[in-house]
């Protein structure tokens, strides 16, 4: 039963080393090479602990190391393949690109309510595969329905714009004109 507790204890360690210091244990032992998130350091630290722990319940329950083995190692192999999924999971949703307000400087939007010169009025804008709603401000009144290109970003939540139709093209923007 020993060896089972220090198998699952040695799980246990795996986890919170890889937690606290991340991609620098990750690093270290280096496991890309044998393919996938199957063999990464969470699913290896579930494996080890749910094989030692699943090992000490079976011996608790039936004296019989055999069995306690065959139970461990199934309790491992669906762990593993747990974490495996689960952190492929977690990659794949991490492609979504976030919309930060910067990266807003040069694009094009539609104003959604007029907009007086000097004054505020909403801008609707594409990025990064999200619509987002701002405050917009211009020199010039624009109405409602126009497209605009953002000059500056104002604020978090405010943005000003130019006319599009009166900008000359330029490498950054070349399908304003």
């Amino acid at each position: 039963m020993t060896l089972f507790v220090v198998i699952g204890v040695i799980g246990i360690v795996v986890v919170l080393l890889s937690i606290l210091l991340g991609d620098i244990v990750d690093g270290l032992l280096d496991l890309d090479f044998l393919g996938g998130d199957l063999f990464s350091l969470a699913s290896i630290a579930a494996f080890l602990g749910a094989f030692g722990f699943g090992g000490v319940i079976s011996l608790a329950i039936v004296d019989v190391t055999w069995i306690a083995v065959v139970v461990g190692l199934v309790a491992g192999i669906l762990a593993a393949w747990g974490a495996a999924s689960f952190t492929g999971w977690l990659k794949r949703s991490e492609t979504q690109s976030t919309f930060f307000s910067t990266s807003m400087v040069g694009s094009t939007a539609r104003v959604i309510t007029d907009i007086p010169a000097g004054g505020f009025g909403e801008v609707r804008v594409l990025g990064s595969g999200q619509s987002r709603k701002r405050a917009a401000r211009s020199d010039v009144p624009i109405l409602a329905g126009t497209e605009v290109w953002i000059s500056a970003i104002v604020s978090p939540t405010a943005v000003e714009v130019t006319p599009s139709h009166g900008l000359p093209e330029s490498p950054e923007n070349p399908e304003i004109t």
